[in-house]
């Protein structure tokens, strides 16, 4: 016979698909953790020079842009369950290729699957909104979907795949990322089938969504930070271990502690009055992110190292912002378009500044740590003068007419 007690469970605060959501995000991004801090050690260990380091990563960043681009005719053709679990089984056979590579060239056809899997995140992102609503609980959704869920992964699997590449080999992290990503799949696959996501009226174009004002800034602003973030973050593991000695295995530590930073400034933009105006949040994220870089690139020590790779856990939390914003200021008619159309332009930054990272890289090793924050800076301050603009005009529009 029972004692009649029940032992609580944690709440998400979120509805059952937003749940599911949760969690496949999180095996999701521990796919990605496992490997993403040591990707440019592997490359090199292929015998990749740090321009051809780039131009590996950068592949994958441009490969991405053209999955990105069918996707709104997919959205409107197959149930968004069907298109996420495509993703998922491109993913998981992209890691097995990954790990069985001989030499630098032959990680091409991983990346390009890999690089497939990247386009069912509008579709995540159209669900999310659809399934949280308006308002506040939009914002709370996002940021534990795209930020809080993968940074608890991140907690963990940094470290672990530190662990696996000290102990096994560099190899071990893309199997482990491939059982994370089947783990993944099988969460979404009990999402409900829900509706083909379709608009009325004539069909909307990607276009319309770029010629709306206030959504075309959040566009432009996610191109600028995501290239400037991964401009200066991109090679700082070949800076640590080239230039200050530091251990595959102590980077991998390092790497977890980005999540903590991320979860901590997650709870802090989804609890505190002030950022319920989101613009307030993304300088606050991407604030973090420069402040890694000042640090990485006039640290010295270990503990130096430690704080700026948790401020680096800001970049996280600059997707779940800048995707929060943009639901809020995109009529919903276009904004399954502009969803796929800030993955497109955060997809351009990836791409590109790997190839400008290596480069800088190979003429000061802190160089483009350098470069990334100085056009953070005056980024930081357009985003808070947007932010007062924006309070004052609700100011205005809320205020009595007599």
């Amino acid at each position: 016979m029972g004692l009649g007690l029940r032992i609580p469970r944690p709440s998400l605060g979120l509805a059952p698909d937003n749940k599911l959501m949760f969690w496949g995000m999180f095996f999701n991004e521990a796919g990605i953790g496992i490997f993403m801090t040591l990707w440019p050690l592997y490359i090199a260990s292929l015998g990749a020079s740090p321009a051809q380091i780039g131009f590996v990563i950068g592949f994958w960043g441009f490969t991405r842009l053209l999955f990105l681009l069918p996707s709104g005719m997919l959205m409107e053709r197959f149930q968004p369950k069907t298109l996420i679990l495509v993703a998922r089984l491109g993913a998981i056979l992209g890691f097995a290729l990954l790990a069985i590579a001989q030499s630098w060239w032959h990680l091409f056809p991983g990346v390009i699957l890999m690089a497939g899997s990247t386009a069912s995140f509008p579709v995540i992102s159209s669900v999310v909104a659809d399934v949280a609503g308006r308002g506040r609980a939009r914002v709370r959704a996002f940021t534990m979907i795209l930020n809080v869920g993968p940074s608890a992964a991140l907690l963990i699997t940094p470290a672990l795949g530190g662990f696996l590449a000290e102990q096994i080999s560099l190899r071990a992290i893309f199997i482990a990322a491939a059982l994370f990503n089947i783990a993944g799949f099988i969460v979404f696959s009990r999402l409900s089938n829900r509706e083909i996501i379709r608009q009325p009226g004539a069909p909307v174009t990607y276009s319309e969504a770029f010629r709306h004002g206030a959504t075309r800034m959040i566009l432009l602003l996610a191109f600028v930070v995501v290239f400037c973030s991964i401009l200066g973050v991109t090679l700082v593991p070949n800076l640590l271990q080239d230039v200050h000695d530091v251990s595959v295995g102590q980077i991998g530590y390092l790497g977890s502690l980005a999540a903590v930073g991320s979860i901590g400034l997650g709870l802090i933009l989804s609890n505190l009055k002030v950022f319920e105006n989101s613009m307030f949040g993304y300088s606050l994220a991407v604030s973090s992110v420069a402040t890694a870089l000042v640090l990485f690139v006039f640290g010295s020590s270990l503990w130096i190292f430690a704080i700026a790779f948790i401020l680096r856990g800001g970049l996280l939390a600059t997707f779940s912002v800048m995707y929060a914003t943009l639901s809020d200021v995109t009529p919903d008619r276009i904004r399954n378009r502009a969803y796929i159309v800030a993955e497109f332009m955060a997809g351009m930054g990836f791409a590109l500044a790997p190839f400008a990272a290596g480069w800088f890289f190979g003429i000061r090793p802190e160089l483009p740590m350098i470069a990334g924050m100085i056009v953070l800076i005056p980024t930081i301050l357009f985003i808070l003068w947007l932010a007062r603009r924006n309070t004052h005009n609700d100011d205005a529009q809320s205020a009595p007419t007599t």
